[in-house]
This record gives structure tokens, sequence and C-alpha cells, in this order.
């Protein structure tokens, strides 16, 4: 239900593995692809590998793909805010479409959040074309109940689908020059006179830079990628719900005191989850029927005919997890980096993260003596 649309761009495999290259993102997913995006971009030689047979196979194809400009944590806020602005813009992909689905976001927290909600406002109110405001004693707004809570309310901001995201931005990066290769597994790194090799199941790249932007897998990397900030692997589930009429249409949402969200997916379906706190959890694990059902009693409390509803699936899976850190840690060897773990975020920070991590690389000079 969230996947391309038909006239989306592609992103197809292009011919062998060169034997050397500016820069080599491990990971399609929709960190890597904006990273390699913004790279070709820049006119630097850049190879995309991912293990999977196509993009966005891992914790971004589960992902909700909600974004809006508001994060508790400044850091994200930082990013997401000026993501939000690249989501709504249709110059920026090469569909023609803004990718956006501006249903509304809503960020339900404790009502004695309120200042900081509202410096949050003023901040996202600051951007061109976009707004924000607060709302404290109401029972509802935008077919979401608050549960007495203050809320945070973006009508700009929504959801996105993060798998035609990716499939844009790969395919920019291919038209922009990049080579990107499918089915490819990272076997290691390791440093030859100064300068990264990457052993892959296709063979080897001399690198004048590496980042790995392997999410759920960055838990477990291959020999060289490990990052100096832990990363560890964290179950997410999801379950698509029937909404029924006269069940009314609805913003998205996250309140932050329970971590119960929901977004929209159709005219006829909702996304809902809930955190699950099962570490070290793979990304093939069982869906857990419990889980699924307190998720729904849980939703219910905002959407109140969610807690009946019919759920049409269940999704688990798991993504990468760490502390909040700088957006690209250091590994043992030199010029080769990991990206932070977003913690459920990344494709609300995709845009602005992928451009800041190309700006880093080039600044750093990794990638003029490949």
């Amino acid at each position: 239900m969230t996947g391309p649309t038909p006239d989306a761009p592609t992103a197809c495999p292009t011919g062998e593995l060169p034997r050397s290259t500016g820069v080599v993102v491990v990971g399609a997913g929709i960190t890597g692809a904006s990273i390699g995006h913004h790279l070709a971009l820049r006119g630097i030689p850049v190879t995309v590998v991912e293990q999977a047979p196509g993009p966005g196979a891992g914790a971004t194809g589960r992902s909700g793909g909600m974004v809006r400009g508001y994060d508790p944590d400044p850091a994200i806020g930082e990013l997401a805010r000026p993501s939000l602005a690249v989501y709504r813009d249709p110059a920026r992909w090469a569909s023609g479409r803004a990718p956006l689905r501006a249903v509304g976001a809503i960020t339900v927290t404790d009502p004695a959040d309120e200042p900081a909600l509202r410096g949050a406002a003023d901040r996202i109110n600051r951007a061109p074309d976009t707004s924000a405001y607060v709302v404290t004693g109401r029972d509802e707004i935008m077919g979401v109940r608050l549960d007495d809570g203050a809320a945070l309310v973006e009508p700009d901001a929504g959801w996105v689908p993060p798998v035609e995201v990716t499939r844009d931005w790969l395919g920019q990066a291919v038209t922009n020059g990049a080579s990107l290769h499918y089915g490819t597994r990272v076997l290691g790194v390791e440093d030859r006179g100064g300068r990264p090799v990457v052993r892959t199941s296709a063979g080897e790249i001399r690198a004048g830079a590496v980042v790995a932007a392997t999410g759920l897998w960055t838990a477990r990397p291959p020999q060289g990628l490990r990052p100096s900030s832990p990363v560890r692997s964290r179950s997410i589930q999801i379950s698509i719900v029937r909404r029924e009429p006269p069940a009314p249409a609805h913003a998205t949402f996250i309140d932050l005191r329970t971590g119960v969200y929901a977004r929209p997916v159709d005219a006829n379906h909702s996304l809902i989850g809930m955190p699950h706190l099962v570490w070290d959890s793979p990304f093939d694990s069982a869906s857990d029927p419990a889980h699924a059902r307190a998720t729904a009693q849980a939703v219910g409390i905002h959407l109140p005919w969610a807690a009946a509803a019919e759920q049409v699936s269940v999704v688990r899976a798991a993504d990468g997890y760490g502390e909040h850190s700088a957006i690209l840690a250091r590994t043992r060897l030199p010029h080769v980096w990991s990206v932070r773990g977003w913690n459920g975020g990344g494709v609300k920070t995709a845009p602005e993260a992928g451009r800041r991590i190309a700006n880093a690389l080039l600044t750093r000079a990794f990638t003029h003596d490949a």
C-alpha cells in the first residue's frame, strides 16, 4: 500500500562493480540513497552496494514514513525541518511530484511541555510556506483525540512512501553517474596504503572513502565497519487496520507519552504502531499477536474506532538504535564511517542527513585520492 507509483523512476543496477571509486555507500535504504544522490549531484564518483535484491529492503521498507518538523530531540528537529521542505518540493524529485502526503501531523505530549511545543512552533513558522501551532484543552483535532494532552499541530506535514522516495533518489544518482549494485554483500573493509578497500561478493573496490548506512545491520557489521558508537537492533511492529465508515479521516499522530502512533494509508486503511521493546531482535522475527492487540487498544484512546478495527496485516521487522551522537560515527579504519542509528527516525531526517553527510565527505577531502 506504500510502494512506488507506476511511473516512479527506476533504480536499475549498472554494470560490473568498478575497481575504484570516490565513495562507496554501503546500503540502499533511504539514508544510503540520500547520501548517494547528494554525492552524485556534486559530481563525485559514487558506488552504492546493497546486499538485498532491491532498494529499501530493510527497515526502510517497513517504516511508517511519518514526517514532521518537530522532534523532542533538538538535533533530530534540526534535520527534520529542512527535510520536510524537501519532501514538499516537487522540483527535488525526478518523478516531478512531491512525495509528501500532507494529511497533517499531530504530536501529543504532557501539558507541562506546552512551552517547549510553543518554541518548536516558532522555529517551524520561521521557515517559508509552512506552519505549526499548539492546542491545549481540546478533546480532538483533525480526527485525533488528545486524551488530555497538549498538541503541536503541523497542517503541512504528514507522511511519505519510503520505498518510492528511495527509488527516486537512487534513480537520480544513477542518472548523475553513480553505479548501483544489488545482491552485493560486503564481506569486509581493510586499509591498504591509507585508503579503504571494500571486499564484496562481486569483487574488491578501492575507495577514497566508505560510509555505511546499514541501519539494523550496523549492529552486526562486516569487518572494518563497526562504528565507535554502539548500535543495537530493536523490534518494530506495525498493523494495517481497516477504517470503516463512519470512522473519520485523520492526521498522522504520535503520543510522546506512550509512543503510540498512526497514519492513514488510503481512504479505507490506517497504519498503527507502538514501541515493541525487544532488543537484539532479528529482522525476520515472527509477528507478535499480543502486541498487535495491545497496539490497537492503545491507539484506540486517540482513534476510538481502531480498538475494534479489522487487522488486515501485521508486519514485524527491526531497526538500528544507538546513542544520540554525531551524524557520522568513526570506525577503526581511516576514511571509513558509519551513519548513526536513527532510532526509528531515518525517514524523517533522510533528505537533510544525506546532504550533510555528503558535504562532510567532501569537506574532509576523502574522495580525491581514490
